[in-house]
């Protein structure tokens, strides 16, 4: 692919380097300002979760990303700490842990990207930082829509949806292409580079109508996500791609946020952790991203003729007749 996306403020150019190469590039989504008021935010969050024995490290040699079971099945609950080799820190639930990181969904020119990959409707999948410090490893190549079941024909056996794992997945038929059902977005709080481990991105792999399924998929060429801090980078949730390895002297700063169809399941439940603090002054537009919205039928208590759940909302439960 010749021509790679470059930064740009044209939201229309954006697009295309969206539909074409599977990644996109929103130069300026962020000022001065509000690079401060994130990163300072974020920062404090992180150093109190490390403080407290909460953090969760991953990006070393054995706590690559995904690996949350071992061979025998088992959650490797313990596994993702400094002490047992993890190097970049996560933080996770985001909506939870400062008002500026609300205030980031409602980013006109970002959800105007996002309504363009996706569509009227859509839910919030995760909201949460990957902060990749020096000496962390290489992630895998992945889609983030490994679990969408592949397109196929009516005359062969296709591996059940509820059987696709990370590592089982269908094969392919290769007359056809995934629909897009995922983008992330990828917030760069600080300068992406390839030193400091810029998200290491296939071009044009959003089109394959595959995932990386082999070894050797890892060792296909890459081109790193770079940026300026306050660029936003759009994925894709097709295209393969993985952190890249930060080789510099400083970390990397990023927030990544996720948003998938209203028809699937969120990788964080929001429903359940969002804190009731939060939800008492959640716009319908924030409710309807956390997934308080009814769609089509789908996500009610009762009865599908309402708008929206209600926070905490229960359903009717055992009833018996007057007597």
């Amino acid at each position: 692919m010749s021509e790679l996306p470059q930064p740009t403020e044209n939201l229309a150019q954006v697009k295309t380097q969206l539909d074409t190469c599977g990644y996109g590039l929103l130069a300026n989504a962020l000022n001065a300002e509000d690079l401060s008021k994130i990163k300072t935010r974020l920062k404090e969050q992180a150093i109190a979760e490390k403080q407290r024995g909460l953090a969760f490290e991953d990006g070393g040699a054995k706590q690559n990303w995904g690996d949350f079971k071992n061979k025998n099945g088992q959650v490797r609950g313990g596994a993702f700490t400094q002490s047992a080799g993890g190097v970049n820190q996560r933080v996770w639930m985001l909506i939870n842990k400062g008002r500026v990181f609300q205030d980031m969904l409602l980013h006109s020119g970002v959800r105007n990207i996002v309504d363009h990959a996706l569509g009227n409707d859509y839910l919030l999948s995760s909201h949460s930082a990957n902060i990749a410090k020096p000496g962390g490893v290489p992630m895998r190549l992945h889609t983030d829509q490994w679990w969408m079941p592949m397109p196929t024909r009516a005359d062969r056996t296709h591996l059940p949806a509820g059987s696709i794992t990370r590592e089982q997945t269908d094969l392919p038929d290769t007359a056809s292409i995934w629909p897009r059902v995922v983008v992330n977005v990828v917030w760069m709080i600080g300068d992406f580079t390839t030193e400091n481990g810029g998200t290491r991105i296939v071009p044009g792999s959003h089109l394959w109508g595959r995932r990386p399924d082999n070894p050797d998929d890892n060792a296909i060429e890459t081109v790193a996500l770079e940026g300026p801090a306050g660029t936003v980078g759009f994925l894709d949730g097709r295209i393969w791609h993985g952190t890249g390895a930060n080789i510099s002297d400083q970390m990397r700063w990023a927030i990544l946020t996720t948003f998938c169809g209203p028809q699937f399941r969120p990788q964080e439940n929001f429903t359940i952790g969002t804190a009731p603090e939060v939800l008492a002054e959640a716009s319908p537009d924030l409710l309807s991203l956390l997934g308080f919205k009814v769609w089509n039928a789908y996500g009610r208590i009762e009865s599908p003729a309402v708008e929206y759940i209600q926070p905490g909302e229960q359903s009717l439960g055992e009833l018996r007749p007057h007597s």
